[in-house]
């Protein structure tokens, strides 16, 4: 078996892991207490398990008044709407208007149809996008992978990611939030053995977020990328297995950190690459330092 170290080829991924203190469960700082998105309405896409199951669960549980959950999966969806209802029944809080679509973000037509279902219902105006579906290939050499395979993962990480923000986003640009939030992964700078497909698809989607910074700026977008931490979610099937034991966080602290960067407009982290292990109270406190350093974007070092 070869060295971790060398397998996965980390570059300055510790670096950028352990800029503050980390965790991996949530934390009083950022765990919801009821009104953080009060009045505020979602989209999250792959909504039906894993991350963004448990990001619809958690807005509930931030006092969110209208919460879109896409995913391709109709009955799990079902599921998802029965668990929203309960967690605002246990919070003492009002059920939010959830809209459950059945949407493939790698098509135009569904992805089309589906907003033209929210503008309906939502009139025109959305606070914040979580672009959460993600695929990834199992890790292959590009000569071992399938075309196919290596493809989808570009498909849904990429080119899903655009089609919801090239449908949703003039909605988000009529609210006052205007966020848009892309999950992405440390893996967009390692280089991990036969991980081409995923990794650098997920470097794209970090580059597709700063552009939408730099095309929205004088609209006063905000787009923030989201590394969620390492979670049991179904994609650890594909995951190498030599790496599982790096899957230790739970699925409440990327809900809770979303919540976090969703609660107020966040200027300073607008086109950046942020963790959602890091200590978001002491990543506050470095906020002059990320801005006059012009951290967490990706450059080549000359």
């Amino acid at each position: 078996m070869p060295d971790i170290a060398e397998f996965v080829r980390l570059n300055n991924a510790p670096a950028h892991l352990s800029f503050v203190a980390d965790h991996h469960d949530t934390y009083p700082y950022i765990t919801p207490t009821g009104s953080e998105l009060s009045g505020k309405s979602i989209l999250i896409t792959g909504a039906s398990k894993g991350i963004g199951r448990t990001t619809a669960i958690r807005c509930t549980k931030a006092g969110c008044s209208r919460i879109v959950i896409a995913a391709r999966s109709q009955p799990g969806l079902g599921d998802v709407v029965k668990e929203i209802e309960e967690e605002a029944r246990k919070s003492n809080l009002e059920t939010p208007h959830i809209l459950p679509l059945q949407v493939d973000v790698t098509s135009d037509e569904s992805v089309r149809a589906a907003a033209k279902v929210v503008d309906e219902a939502f009139g025109g105006k959305l606070d914040i996008l979580v672009n959460n579906a993600g695929y990834l290939p199992e890790f292959k050499t590009v000569i071992e992978s399938d075309p196919a395979e290596w493809v989808k993962g570009w498909d849904v990480n990429v080119k899903g990611t655009f089609l919801c923000c090239h449908y949703f986003l003039p909605f988000v640009l009529k609210s006052e939030t205007k966020l848009v939030i892309n999950l992405s992964s440390v893996g967009a700078h390692t280089l991990t053995y036969g991980g081409s497909s995923y990794q650098a698809s997920r470097f794209a989607n970090c580059r597709l977020t700063e552009f939408l910074a730099r095309d929205h700026e004088d609209e006063n977008l905000i787009a923030i990328s989201v590394h969620p931490g390492g979670i049991k979610t179904d994609m650890r099937d594909n995951f190498p297995e030599m790496l599982h034991s790096a899957l230790v966080d739970e699925p409440a602290l990327p809900a809770d950190a979303i919540i976090w960067l969703a609660k107020e407009r966040r200027e300073w982290l607008n086109g950046r690459f942020v963790c959602a292990t890091w200590d978001m109270e002491e990543l506050e406190g470095k906020k002059n330092e990320v801005v006059d350093r012009d951290l967490f974007k990706f450059r080549i070092t000359v």
